[in-house]
């Protein structure tokens, strides 16, 4: 609403909401205070709207605030996951503003840019935890509006146009050669992550007393731990036993030898519990690993086994799937029906007569 006070020769702009003034501001010219009455006016239909009055209070401190309310109030698991989400995925650049000047748009780019690195069900979560944090900061009068609701997500997987990439026998032990010179403690891991198919924070989690040798050796997958993350259950909330193949069951025994069952099984070299980034860069696993991802060990392990003719309920058991489906999905445009490798067979042997 456009006035032009007679005694100052000045434009007041005023803007309602639900039939209250929530904001005013005073203009020489017309079109200045159009300009500002219909900014503001968009800000509202968007969700973006901050009343220029509201305090400085930063998105960090909110946060610290957002984490100290709840404590005793909803699940441990809830607290502790909004909590980490918050922690490791606000930008710092942006935890430094003021709460107030965020708005939908700055929260669009964030997801957007996490979506580049991570599955859309995990950028999800995230924006699931910065949905909390504004609920709570809108209760608390710092802000009017909640911009999440107004930042859609990014559509499909950031990790869709990463194709799998098993590793080839002769690409596993020239990366795994070159790596044991840089870190034999670490190449160690990266060989019984290929032998076992664990998901990484899977290896994080194991404990000294989840390796057994009865009825034959192998590991008992209880728990998982993501960096920065609380301990939780797995991925499809099952308990399952990968067998130790290979060179794993001596590596197991290696280090966990002297240590009590429930010391973690695999840490760093000072006995702190794993880092991925460390991990890598220890590693040189952008220079060694042949253009492979950490998470290709795992297609490695499960690749191999389809191929010694380990039936599909029992690969996917142990590589923990919710379904058989689910391995039948990932791995069978990748292997091949029993039906094409019989009739490659068949083919190759009729060649063979005909020379």
């Amino acid at each position: 609403m456009l006035k032009k006070d007679d005694k100052s020769n000045k434009w007041r702009a005023r803007i309602y909401f639900k039939g209250k003034q929530i904001s005013m501001a005073t203009f020489d010219r017309r079109e200045d205070a159009q300009k500002w009455e219909a900014k503001q006016k968009l800000a509202l239909v968007t969700n973006d709207w901050q009343d220029d009055k509201a305090g400085n209070i930063t998105v960090a401190a909110v946060i610290l605030e957002f984490n100290e309310s709840r404590a005793g109030t909803i699940s441990a698991k809830t607290v502790d996951t909004d909590e980490a989400n918050l922690r490791l995925h606000v930008p710092e650049k942006l935890a430094r503003r003021p709460i107030r000047s965020v708005q939908s748009s700055d929260l669009v780019a964030l997801y957007s840019a996490l979506s580049k690195r991570r599955t859309h069900a995990t950028v999800k979560r995230i924006r699931d935890s910065t949905m909390s944090l504004f609920n709570y900061a809108v209760d608390m009068g710092y802000v009017p509006h909640n911009p999440v609701k107004n930042a859609r997500m990014p559509r499909g997987d950031g990790r869709a146009d990463q194709a799998m990439r098993p590793f080839t026998p002769d690409e596993f032990e020239s990366m795994l050669a070159a790596q044991r010179e840089t870190h034999p403690r670490y190449a160690d891991y990266v060989e019984f992550l290929r032998e076992t198919g664990l998901r990484w924070g899977e290896l994080v989690a194991l404990r000294v007393g989840d390796v057994v040798t009865e009825p034959f050796d192998a590991i008992i997958v209880r728990r998982s731990q993501s960096d920065g993350y609380a301990e939780k259950q797995t991925k499809s909330g099952r308990i399952r036993r990968v067998p130790l193949l290979g060179n794993a069951p001596a590596i197991a025994a290696r280090y966990g030898k002297g240590r009590k069952r429930n010391e973690r099984l695999f840490t760093s070299p000072t006995g702190a519990k794993l880092n991925n980034g460390n991990f890598k860069r220890a590693l040189d696993w952008t220079g060694t690993a042949h253009g492979h991802r950490e998470y290709d060990l795992r297609h490695t392990a499960a690749t191999s086994w389809l191929r010694d003719n380990v039936d599909i309920k029992t690969v996917s058991a142990w590589l923990g799937h919710a379904t058989t489906q689910l391995t039948l999905d990932t791995y069978s445009h990748h292997m091949g029906s029993d039906a094409d490798t019989a009739a490659i067979e068949r083919i190759s042997r009729a060649r063979e007569c005909r020379d």
